[in-house]
């Protein structure tokens, strides 16, 4: 079978448009529907069906995507074999990254390895924290970044860094409607929530691992959103419930300092998750590796990082 055939294929499944994997691919919509139509009728049965705007693939195409990540897997792997017989760490590595603070975690890590090794080429695909680990093996990725303990037993979890979240917010806010010196009073000032899929995300605290508080805010804004959430706490607009890398570069600029710094939520783990494999690529022991040094040594790596700025109009 012609290799172009499957890749196409999986271009427009992925793009689930053949418009929309022409412009991202730069490729000839009439080359991509002419490859769809040769692959459906080598096998005599339709692999998409159209719903609206989109293309989806049918109970078959379904199936065929599953071998078609395989098989393109099977080739990246073949390529990269010849490439370490030439002692090289090359190749596409395909990263997932799960959970709402994804980007945070997962862009300056992988900027910073393109620069140790820039043969290695880069697929990311972000997940949702919801998204069964079936799904993500279907996608043939190398590995997962993931915010919290994983419930699969069957993959390997590599711990690369903890957290915990806190109480920010500006210093206008505090300026305007005071420090609070305990959670009690909390209940007088403006907090900004995170709204998760079935409840609002309450703000669970502990001081020295003693004293704990489980409480709900008075919510000015409610989003499903922790970037939102960010914005209106450096604009002064309240109080937020943040993990501490995610405000980190806001803190370090004066934007955002703590609120009853003694009271933190338990430490949740960052891992790497992958699954159990016989053979290792060089490409990515390389990775995980790297990943593991990366956090261990953060702070002295000079990266680009992106944050919430107050601008004054």
């Amino acid at each position: 079978m012609d290799l172009s055939l499957i890749d196409c294929f999986v271009k427009v499944a992925d793009s689930r448009s053949i418009s929309a994997a022409s412009r991202r691919h730069r490729l000839p919509k009439s080359t991509l529907s002419h490859k769809i139509r040769q692959l459906e009728d080598e096998f005599g049965i339709e692999l998409f069906v159209r719903e609206g705007h989109q293309l989806h693939v049918t109970d078959a195409g379904a199936e065929f995507l599953r071998y078609a990540r395989l098989i393109q897997s099977n080739c990246d792997d073949a390529a990269t074999a010849m490439a370490e017989m030439r002692q090289e760490v090359a190749g596409t590595l395909r990263v997932g990254s799960t959970g709402e603070f994804g980007t945070t975690i997962t862009s300056e890590l992988l900027y910073a390895f393109r620069q140790q090794y820039p043969q290695v080429n880069l697929d990311v695909v972000f997940l949702s924290s919801r998204q069964p680990f079936s799904d993500v093996t279907e996608q043939a990725l190398d590995g997962i970044f993931h915010w919290g303990e994983p419930s699969d037993v069957d993959y390997i979890s590599r711990r690369l860094s903890v957290s915990s979240y806190g109480l920010f917010a500006s210093p206008q806010y505090i300026a305007r409607h005071g420090q609070p010196e305990n959670p009690d009073q909390l209940s007088g000032h403006r907090g900004l929530v995170f709204r998760q899929p079935t409840r609002l995300q309450s703000w669970y605290l502990t001081q020295a691992g003693e004293d704990e508080v489980d409480l709900l805010p008075a919510a000015t804004c409610t989003t499903n959103d922790y970037w939102t959430i960010k914005y209106f706490a450096v604009a002064g607009e309240g109080i937020a419930y943040l993990p501490d890398f995610f405000v980190e570069t806001e803190r370090q600029a004066g934007l955002l300092e703590p609120v009853l710094s003694d009271w933190r939520s338990p430490q949740t783990a960052i891992n790497l998750i992958y699954s159990r494999r016989r053979h290792v690529s060089k490409r990515f022991k390389a990775f995980v590796d790297f990943c593991i040094d990366f956090y261990r040594d953060r702070d002295r790596v000079k990266i680009p990082r992106y944050y919430v700025e107050r601008v004054s109009l």
